[in-house]
């Protein structure tokens, strides 16, 4: 009787798996770079559209790292399996860097975009 070999499902190779990791890698940041650029560029009042969509964005990308990690056997950009150490170093470095580029961002239009 031949043996049996269980078959493991890699769930990082599911259509999911591969977005969640399209999201949190590239397409979430390139999300956050553009309303960066829209935010700089933006004349007037302090807070519009594009301040929602980034600080949508960086909640997003936090979410779907969870998932990733928790649900779909997430690894780290390296290639290694990733845990929910990651993701709270993650949940604290994202933030925290996001939060620090938009207010220079936002200085950067005060003080800058008027002159151009």
């Amino acid at each position: 009787m031949p043996a049996r070999q269980e078959q493991t499902i890699d769930k990082q190779s599911t259509p999911l798996g591969i977005l969640a990791r399209l999201w949190w890698m590239l397409i979430g940041n390139v999300l956050l770079a553009f309303s960066l650029i829209f935010i700089y560029r933006r004349e007037g009042g302090f807070l519009h559209a594009a301040d929602g969509v980034f600080w949508v964005t960086v909640a997003s990308l936090v979410l779907v790292r969870y998932l990733d990690i928790r649900y779909l056997n997430g690894q780290t950009p390296t290639g290694q399996p990733a845990s929910l150490r990651d993701w709270n170093r993650y949940v604290i470095l994202l933030p925290a860097a996001a939060a620090a580029v938009w207010i220079l961002v936002h200085a950067a239009n005060r003080l800058l975009a008027g002159q151009a």
